[in-house]
């Protein structure tokens, strides 16, 4: 959650749209905005199968490419009202956002494969039965942060930690694709950090 928050774009390639929160320091910005996770898994990715251990990257690529397309070019990001998202509705209105690029009303089932689109919507009706408010149409879904994690991951032992062919290597939290967000990196980087240690104990 980024309190004044600011969607900023995160585009590493022409044609794709990828998004990203921050706070500025003084929290003042009149927005806030905050990234919901869905897990993917390797049956997800069946369609680029033909990729390899690239697979995921692939999947990746094609969901930021929908999302370019869905907004028209210039680095414009699709984006729906939460519970016409949840319904299936398309948003008639969109509201303004901190995004500067702009956004364009997209019906989201459009650019979001369903694996992803179907816990979204189910996880955000959850937390508006928890949170009075958050369940809202005056909340926007701004299309898409899809480098919460690494596509590919770096292989390493359960057990120690560490990389199985490259001893002292220790492949950690998100950039390794072991984590999904602040708050797990920074408990992934912990139990690396515990077995750094005690491997060099062991020496």
């Amino acid at each position: 959650m980024c309190p004044g928050g600011i969607i900023a774009p995160a585009s590493t390639a022409p044609g794709e749209v990828v998004v990203n929160g921050w706070s500025p320091s003084k929290r003042n910005n009149p927005f806030a905005n905050s990234g919901m996770v869905v897990s993917v898994e390797q049956e997800d990715m069946k369609a680029f199968a033909a990729h390899g251990p690239l697979a995921a990257m692939e999947f990746q690529s094609a969901v930021e490419r929908a999302c370019f397309d869905a907004g028209g070019g210039r680095l414009v990001a699709p984006a729906q009202r939460m519970v016409d998202f949840c319904e299936g509705k398309f948003s008639k209105s969109i509201n303004s956002t901190s995004y500067l690029p702009g956004v364009k009303s997209s019906d989201l089932k459009d650019v979001l494969p369903t694996s992803i689109l179907k816990p979204l919507q189910k996880g955000l009706i959850e937390f508006g039965k928890k949170m009075k408010g958050y369940y809202s149409n005056e909340a926007m879904l701004v299309a898409t942060e899809s480098r919460t994690s690494s596509p590919v991951r770096i292989p390493r032992d359960k057990e120690t930690c560490m990389h199985p062919q490259i001893k002292g290597l220790f492949p950690c939290a998100e950039g390794a694709g072991y984590a999904g967000g602040i708050i797990s990196a920074a408990m992934d980087g912990e139990r690396c950090a515990e077995a750094s240690v005690r491997y060099l104990e062991n020496l």
